[in-house]
């Protein structure tokens, strides 16, 4: 299978390894743990395709749903209405061979990306960055905490990373943003359907026209984990999804910070929860959350 929209050489979309790699992210098979093993096994994306649509996978560890997927999901043309939708959003393609692709994400291992989709400059992805996130749903005290922790962390050059959502993550990037910092915002649905701060970098895992699901919700909190040197969770209920990428931060033994609240605040008590089960710091001052190890 091979790509043949032209597009900026720096996005390297013309060898037949990315076309497949693009082929299975429109299948929405990304993340999926067989697949990466058998691409393992068979030598590449592109053979590992060929050998799905040819019939030739009978020994993959592959499920039917996943052949299923690939073979009617997988082809040339969506690959080609992918390429358009991707000119057309001036986005730029990472494969692992990119200059800017972000090695960090190894820290994921089989269910690291196949490739990632980023609007604005990819080569901040590479730089050293912290991620500030925490609920949709902030209290005062929690929008005071996250502006005073983008602002402060932005000044002491720190790239600051969030997801692509409102609450404090969206606040993070705002303040980081005004002090002049840079910012990426990760996101689990295509980079030209959110709204972020203007100049932050968004990068996803899904194509341009693909269905947000909650699987592509769930992998970019891990991605937010996997693509910063640290994690502060600023606040965060015992229900917020943002707890998700301080448990995966923690999971890949990066350094894991929560800002305590009020005891009497439901929207600490993600935060709490966090340094009574993992021993995980507590973060409260730029101070502490400069020096996080």
């Amino acid at each position: 299978m091979t790509a043949t929209t032209s597009l900026t050489e720096d996005t390297c979309l013309t060898d037949t390894d990315t076309a497949a790699r693009i082929a299975l992210a429109a299948a929405g098979v990304a993340g999926d743990l067989s697949v990466a093993i058998a691409i393992g096994a068979i030598g590449g994306a592109a053979p590992f395709v060929a050998a799905v649509h040819d019939g030739a996978d009978r020994v993959l560890p592959l499920s039917n749903l996943t052949r299923h997927r690939i073979r009617t999901l997988a082809t040339g043309a969506r690959v080609a209405r992918i390429l358009s939708a991707t000119a057309e959003q001036n986005l730029v393609v990472l494969t692992p061979q990119h200059a800017s692709w972000p090695g960090q994400v190894r820290a994921l291992g089989r269910a690291a990306p196949l490739l990632l989709w980023v609007a604005g400059d990819p080569a901040v992805l590479t730089a050293p960055s912290v991620a500030l996130t925490g609920t949709a749903a902030p209290t005062g005290y929690g929008t005071h905490m996250a502006l005073e922790f983008g602002t402060g962390l932005a000044q002491r050059g720190w790239v600051i990373a969030a997801g692509a959502g409102s609450g404090i993550d969206h606040l993070s990037l705002r303040a980081a943003i005004a002090m002049g910092g840079k910012t990426v915002a990760v996101s689990a649905a295509e980079p030209a359907r959110v709204r972020v701060p203007a100049g932050t970098t968004v990068v996803s895992e899904l194509p341009p026209t693909a269905p947000v699901t909650v699987r592509s919700q769930r992998r970019a909190k891990h991605l937010l984990a996997a693509l910063t040197v640290k994690t502060i969770l600023v606040e965060a209920s015992l229900s917020s999804g943002a707890i998700r990428t301080a448990e995966a931060a923690h999971a890949m033994s990066r350094p894991v910070g929560v800002v305590p609240g009020p005891v009497t605040s439901p929207e600490s008590g993600g935060c709490h929860q966090l340094a009574r089960r993992h021993g995980v710091q507590l973060v409260t001052s730029i101070r502490d959350a400069d020096r996080l190890r």
